[in-house]
């Protein structure tokens, strides 16, 4: 175990469900705020990939610095380009 302080948390979009609007048109892929940082809870496992070897990390926030930033990972690097993931974070009101 080791622990780190931090201002900011990287948090990473998953492959979202899409909803349809009411118009049976547009796919909105939405994905709430508390879903993605599910990874902080202590007991998801993600794993990691290095040319040498795999391994799994789990991440737990013991307590908040006063302010906080969420740095949500919406580019990923193909072998051909960048694509950028459109998914909607909602995040609550109260």
């Amino acid at each position: 175990m080791v622990e780190s302080t931090f201002l900011y948390l990287t948090l990473d979009l998953p492959t979202a469900p899409l909803y349809k609007d009411e118009k049976e048109q547009l796919i909105i892929p939405q994905v709430p705020l508390f879903s993605i940082l599910a990874k902080f809870n202590g007991s998801t496992e993600k794993e990691y990939k290095t040319y040498k070897e795999n391994f799994l990390k789990r991440f737990q926030l013991t307590r908040l610095p006063p302010y906080l930033i969420f740095c949500i990972k919406r580019f990923t690097k193909n072998n051909f380009f960048v694509e950028k993931n459109p998914t909607i974070v909602n995040f609550p009101i109260t």
